[in-house]
């Protein structure tokens, strides 16, 4: 019996056209356009495939514990400062949801034919983002130029480079599957050329978090494969490892040599020295920020989506990119990220996610009573394990395709361990009707599509904000424009009403501006930039004490902000509270331009 027409077009649209789709017009040109892409695909299989198979469905325990994640997500709205980037996050959640629900009961009804088609859909992907980082090398000019700035401007179809390689990553996971599935010695032979240039890639392109999940997964890979077929003995070992060892110190040495950039890029990708690097320093600070974010909200977290909301708490010194006001939207680790949003139960819900499937999974590779099984549920264990490492490191959770792959290997896992689920892990008291899941998806997915729309259009308008030069009032009605209840920040974190209270300041309606500059402190009040100016705008509205109150605030998140310091030193002088104001002027630095004249005009304050 062939895969139905209707399934086909449901797995191109999902894992073909929405990994490519992007609209120009927006901010960030692929996250709101995929949501919006993903959503109607989503929609759309979500009535034709469940509509076509009517009967209950049954939920087993993995099922059980995505929904009870959906669930934990959608409740931290309650006590989020930023409701509509929660609700942006919890329905990106539901969307995630859907696809390993649907894709779940698919790959049951078709009793796995659709597998086919999956795969020749992942190796289309494949083939399409690798023609588009072909194109994006020519297009860049000299080889060696990219080498240098480890090819930092390449980013196939993704928001960079390494989001580019943590999903080459994930579509090479499928395509080493399909070299097990597909029988055929040409199929096979297929898939070696794109699975050699994807490695390439990943290799070349300086992702450590990528490395690291590769040297894990192949490490994993190559035990797993002795034990499933026990196909390697000392001479086909050796040959294994010889060829490769042999002809990667040739090429390094070779391009060592000639290509003093070369010689750069080995030390970058020198992984030992990776602790000293400035990314890894920002890593560690935003890691260590994220854990004292948990300890002050462990049993509720700070709410979905709310992350940038309160980073950071105080103190951004030791980063160098922090006293240029670089504000971070995300910690890098994914599971940090849920912990400090959705509290200790939040995590360990999404924690059993990996932990639900791993287990039955290395069950069966362990016992290997069938081979062939084994062997596939191996290497998606293996995929997931490297989705795992990168995690630590990136944020996939975030970005809609890895979204999809990851909850890709979720379901097919799902599949082949079906019978462990149904004999050990089932719920089987836990069956739902199909009309009831057909009708809870199409509205949870057509609110999809107006929060979509609603940010989408924030994004368009908000484009040339950023991007043109233009007159006040100008602006002003784009902010108009882009303002929603589901769209208030713009995509680095600052409250759309900050930029209207800059905006006021610029054209001298600074007491029109204060208003603004209030709520936008509501919405993100520990970004330093929205803080210190509030604390301006009150000091312009001879509000010296609130003034004061929010420098203070100001000065905890960036002790090094000299304006900062200088504004709190003439503030308390006005309020003449002058011991207060020589200690804030004490703190300047000594070649401050007003600092020694502050200084003795408050000492001769202090001895009158």
């Amino acid at each position: 019996m062939k895969t139905r027409t209707s399934i086909k077009l449901f797995l191109f649209g999902l894992l073909v056209i929405t990994p490519v789709f992007h609209l120009n017009e927006a901010l960030d040109v692929a996250l709101v356009p995929r949501f919006i892409c993903w959503s109607v695909i989503l929609l759309l299989g979500a009535f034709l495939l469940l509509k076509a198979e009517k009967e209950t469905k049954y939920l087993n325990i993995l099922d059980v514990s995505f929904l009870l994640y959906y669930f934990i997500t959608g409740l931290s709205l309650i006590w989020a400062t930023n409701s509509a980037n929660a609700i942006f996050e919890i329905q990106r959640i539901f969307a995630t949801l859907v696809t390993y629900l649907l894709l779940r009961f698919l790959l049951l009804q078709t009793e796995g034919r659709a597998i086919r088609f999956l795969l020749f859909c992942n190796l289309l992907i494949t083939l399409i983002v690798l023609t588009v980082v072909g194109w994006q090398i020519i297009e860049h000019g000299r080889f060696n130029n990219l080498i240098a700035r480890g090819f930092d401007r390449i980013s196939g179809l993704s928001a960079q480079r390494n989001l580019l390689c943590s999903f080459l990553y994930l579509t090479l996971v499928f395509n080493v599957f399909s070299c097990v599935y597909n029988k055929s010695r040409q199929w096979q032979f297929a898939y070696l050329l794109p699975i050699a240039m994807q490695t390439a890639i990943l290799l070349l392109f300086q992702t450590r978090s990528v490395y690291i999940a590769l040297f894990i997964s192949g490490l994993f890979f190559l035990f797993g494969f002795q034990f499933i077929t026990k196909f390697f003995n000392l001479k086909r070992a050796l040959v294994f490892l010889g060829i490769p060892v042999l002809l990667t110190a040739g090429i390094l040495t070779s391009l060592t040599l000639v290509n003093d950039n070369f010689k750069g890029y080995l030390e970058k990708i020198d992984v030992t020295q990776y602790t000293e690097s400035n990314s890894a320093q920002e890593r560690i600070m935003m890691w260590k920020r994220t854990v004292k974010m948990i300890r002050e909200y462990p049993l509720t977290g700070v709410g979905a989506g709310n992350w940038a909301a309160f980073y950071p708490s105080e103190d951004t010194e030791v980063v160098i990119t922090s006293k240029k006001y670089v504000f971070f939207q995300r910690p890098h680790n994914d599971f940090l990220w849920v912990f400090s949003e959705t509290g200790i139960l939040g995590f360990l819900v999404y924690l059993s996610l990996f932990v639900l499937i791993l287990i039955p999974g290395i069950q069966v590779v362990k016992k290997n009573e069938t081979p062939d099984k084994s062997l596939k549920v191996l290497i998606l264990i293996i995929g997931l394990i490297g989705y795992f490492t990168i995690a630590n490191f990136s944020f996939p959770k975030e970005r809609i395709e890895h979204q999809i792959w990851f909850v890709l290997m979720l379901s097919m896992l799902a599949y082949y361990l079906h019978d462990q689920f149904k004999n050990k892990f089932r719920l089987s008291l836990i069956k739902v009707n199909n009309a009831a899941i057909i009708g809870v998806l199409l509205t949870g997915l057509c609110f999809n599509l107006l929060i979509g729309y609603y940010r989408y259009q924030g994004e368009k308008a908000m484009k040339p904000v950023y991007t043109r030069k233009m007159l006040p009032q100008k602006k002003l009605e784009l902010l108009d424009k882009a303002q929603s209840y589901f769209y208030n920040t713009d995509p680095v974190g600052f409250p759309l009403d900050w930029h209207r209270g800059i905006t006021l300041n610029i054209v001298n309606q600074k007491k029109e501006a204060l208003p603004y500059f209030i709520k936008a402190y509501k919405l993100n009040p520990n970004n330093f930039r929205v803080v210190d100016d509030l604390a301006a705008a009150y000091g312009t509205d001879d509000q010296p004490k609130e003034a004061i109150r929010y420098f203070e605030i100001a000065h905890k998140l960036d002790t090094k902000g000299e304006a900062t310091i200088y504004n709190l030193a003439i503030l308390n002088y006005r309020i003449k509270a002058y011991t207060v104001a020589l200690d804030w002027a004490k703190k300047l630095p000594s070649d401050y331009l007003r600092r020694d004249e502050l200084i003795g005009e408050l000492t001769t304050k202090l001895t009158q």
